[in-house]
């Protein structure tokens, strides 16, 4: 049977912030490239030039059909959905706030990044794991809790009369 270890030390919230709030940049500054109204279509540049690499240098067979025959035809439409999803997780985490729920975005991005381009000549595979570690690390945790807006969320939602509310604790679960 193993023991319980308490792996955290005072300097861990601290830790979780610094990373927390770092992570929310990164995601915005990536956002911030992903030009509309259309993405690089015009032009072959952009979202639309890296979606088209996902085609070329994807590891997992149906992750390239998806892309060539669903998202490159949709492109517009998946290039507003990236860059919403971006702007998501960065404030997310930037703010604190829903934090988890933003972190399992950053997860499901962070994933699909890493299948469609870790083959790709240019790019380090290592920093799309890393993102997927900190995605695991902030899902896991409650990083928002901490210097975040979900800190005063969850504190709202647990106090009466809101505790006893089915909706309030689901959204507890979140934060």
């Amino acid at each position: 049977m193993m023991t319980e270890r308490n792996w955290t030390t005072s300097g861990t919230p601290y830790a979780l912030v610094i990373l927390r709030i770092a992570f929310g940049i990164l995601w915005i500054q990536q956002a911030l490239w992903k030009i509309p109204p259309d993405f690089g279509l015009a032009r072959g540049d952009g979202l639309y030039y890296w979606t088209q690499e996902m085609v070329k240098y994807s590891f997992l067979p149906p992750h390239k059909v998806f892309v060539a025959s669903v998202v490159i035809p949709n492109f517009v439409l998946f290039g507003w959905m990236t860059l919403l999803m971006e702007l998501f997780i960065g404030v997310s985490h930037l703010l604190g706030v829903v934090n988890r729920l933003g972190a399992l975005a950053a997860l499901g991005m962070s994933v699909n990044l890493w299948i469609g381009l870790s083959r790709h000549p240019n790019e380090w595979p290592w920093s799309y794991l890393m993102m997927i570690g900190f995605a695991i690390l902030f899902v896991s945790t409650h990083p928002g809790r901490i210097f975040g807006l979900d800190g005063w969320l969850s504190r709202r939602m647990s106090a009466p009369p809101l505790a006893e509310r089915a909706w309030a604790r689901a959204l507890n679960l979140i934060l």
